[in-house]
C-alpha cells in the first residue's frame, strides 16, 4: 500500500466506524409515540374534515382519545410478546375512525352551538396520560418520556 493510499484509507475507515456507531446509537433510542413538536402535523387532515374551528377542536379531542386507545393496544401487544409498533403516529392515524367518534348531530351545528360540548369534552379525561402510564409500566416506553 502506498503512502497516499494509506492516507485515504484511514479517514475512510474512520467514516465507516462512525456510521456503524451512529446506526447503533439510533437503534438504541427509546421508543415513543411522539414525533417531536410540529403544530401543523395534522392540520391538513383536520382542515379537510372539520367545517369550522370549533369542530376542528372537537376532532382534535377525539384524536387524543384515539391515540390513547391505539397506544394502549400497542403497549399491550408489546407486553404479550405480540407484534407491535411504537413510533410516531403521524401518517398512521385512522382519520375515518377518529371522525366517526364525533357525534353525528355536531356536524351540522354552528361553532357557537358546539362550544358547550367542546368545553365538556375538554374537561373529561382523554385517557392519554393513563395509556402512557400503562406503556411505562409494561416497559414499552421509557419512564421519563412525556407527551
Amino acid at each position: 500500500m502506498t503512502m497516499k493510499t494509506k492516507r485515504l484509507a484511514l479517514p475512510f475507515a474512520a467514516l465507516i466506524a462512525l456510521a456503524a456507531f451512529t446506526g447503533t446509537a439510533s437503534a438504541a433510542e427509546p421508543a415513543n409515540f411522539g414525533c417531536g413538536y410540529d403544530g401543523n402535523q395534522d392540520k391538513s387532515e383536520l382542515d379537510a374534515r372539520a367545517p369550522n374551528y370549533r369542530l376542528r377542536q372537537i376532532l382534535e379531542e377525539y384524536r387524543l382519545r384515539w391515540d390513547a386507545a391505539y397506544a394502549r393496544a400497542q403497549c399491550k401487544a408489546f407486553s404479550e410478546g405480540k407484534p407491535y409498533q411504537i413510533s410516531c403516529l403521524r401518517g398512521r392515524r385512522d382519520w375515518d375512525a377518529i371522525t366517526a367518534m364525533v357525534p353525528d348531530d355536531l356536524w351540522g351545528m354552528s361553532k357557537q352551538d358546539v362550544l358547550p360540548f367542546l368545553k365538556k369534552l375538554k374537561e373529561e379525561d382523554d385517557g392519554y396520560s393513563a395509556a402512557m402510564d400503562y406503556c411505562r409500566e409494561v416497559g414499552a416506553i421509557p419512564k421519563k418520556w412525556v407527551r
